[in-house]
């Protein structure tokens, strides 16, 4: 037996080894040669400059596609890192407007489904579109965006009405404070001008919508005072006002006494005549702060020489600050030394005689008023703003007819 005979088999072996070895280099080849390869979703594709397969988001001649990590096509939505993109049934990513089971979205030109808020303060709603020239509530908060899909900030007139929007474009309700000047805007955002009421407390906002403080306004031909924060004062007295439980101010006026006018001779000392009166009931002195017009008493006792003019100033200052008209400042003064008497002004005249020398404690008498002389120019008046006793000079808005002096 030959070698060829005793290896026959080893040589066919290694005959058909060699005749294979140039099939299995095609089929590798193939599968490594740069394009396209399998069909329909089990297509892949194998990049020329490494020879391999494409992974992710790979551009085609122009065109998007994905693949996974194993390198097959995918279709349909894909969320890649933080974008979304839709790849169609030819693989490519779709760009423009693209119906989707009856609803239409709108991807960038790169592939992209933008949604929510990007870098540039835009807004896109959910099919992709960029919000513009409308409003938009995002997360609980309104947005109004312009025309170039811009949310806007600051004061902005729309549609008629007045809106202020934060810093960061959301729209402001309630009391807000811009540069130092406080607004109302309704809960749908509308600048608020006139009365508000929240609980018990009261505000008022002027035609500029700013919110009236610290100060008085006319409303409606009414006055009105509100404190240093804007709240409405009621029921109280204030700057010469009577404040009402609604916040009407009316103006306090002295009421004067309006008893007949005493004639003047031509001499200073000369006795005013007096106007007929009935005879009262006798009253007596008291703190009343009533200002109806008085009834006429008597003197209770004769006037002597001996009382005391000092006294009488002195009891009359004592009574500063308290409420009363001019009447019962007088009555309460000369009760001090024992006279008890309670009349119109002019009938004071009665207690004494007319001086031109004045000394503290007389009884001054003008047209409408009465007041004791305390000296240096000045008296004590009753019925002072709102029967209020002050001390004041003896000029008044009563014309002076002169002075009484007692005993």
């Amino acid at each position: 037996m030959n070698f060829i005979e005793k290896h026959s088999k080893i040589l066919a072996v290694a005959l058909c080894a060699c005749a294979c070895g140039p099939v299995l280099s095609t089929v590798y080849a193939y599968e490594t040669q740069p394009g396209w390869h399998g069909e329909g979703k089990n297509r892949s594709y194998v990049l020329e400059s490494t020879r391999q397969e494409a992974t992710g988001l790979t551009e085609i001649d122009d065109e998007l596609y994905y693949f996974d990590q194993d390198g097959t096509l995918q279709l349909g939505w894909q969320n890649v890192g933080n974008d979304i993109y839709y790849f169609t049934e030819d693989g490519t990513a779709a760009t423009g407007d693209i119906v989707l089971q009856g609803t239409t979205y709108t991807f960038q030109k790169e592939g992209k489904l933008l949604q929510g808020w990007q870098d540039d303060g835009t807004y896109y709603n959910e099919k992709g579109e960029q919000v513009a020239s409308t409003w938009m509530e995002i997360d609980g908060k309104k947005y109004y965006f312009d025309a170039d899909g811009y949310s806007l900030t600051g004061w902005q007139d729309l549609e008629g009405k007045r809106y202020y929007f934060n810093e960061d474009g959301s729209m402001a309700t309630g009391e807000i404070d811009v540069d130092g000047t406080k607004y109302y805007l309704t809960d749908s955002g509308e600048l608020k001008t006139g009365w508000v009421k929240e609980g018990e407390t009261t505000y008022y906002y002027n035609e500029n919508g700013q919110k009236v403080s610290n100060t008085s306004q006319d409303i409606e031909g009414k006055k009105y005072f509100f404190d240093e924060n804007g709240t409405l004062i009621k029921d109280t007295e204030k700057d010469g006002y009577t404040i009402d439980s609604d916040g009407v101010a009316t103006e306090v006026v002295e009421t004067p006494e309006t008893p007949a006018t005493p004639n003047q001779g031509t001499g200073e000392t000369s006795q005013p005549s007096q106007p007929e009166q009935s005879t009262p009931a006798t009253q007596e002195p008291s703190n009343s702060t009533s200002n109806s017009q008085p009834s006429v008493q008597q003197p209770s006792n004769n006037v002597g020489s001996s009382v005391s003019s000092s006294a009488i100033a002195s009891a009359a200052l004592a009574q500063v600050g308290v409420n009363q008209d001019c009447t019962m400042l007088v009555t309460n003064a000369l009760a001090s030394v024992g006279i008890n008497f309670h009349g119109w002004p002019s009938e004071y005249a009665s207690l004494g005689s007319w001086t031109s020398s004045p000394v503290a404690g007389d009884i001054i008498i003008y047209s409408g008023h009465v007041a004791i002389y305390i000296g240096n120019g000045q008296a004590v008046h009753g019925g002072w703003n709102g029967y209020t006793t002050v001390v004041s000079s003896v000029n008044c808005s009563n014309a002076l007819i002169g002075y009484i002096h007692v005993g």
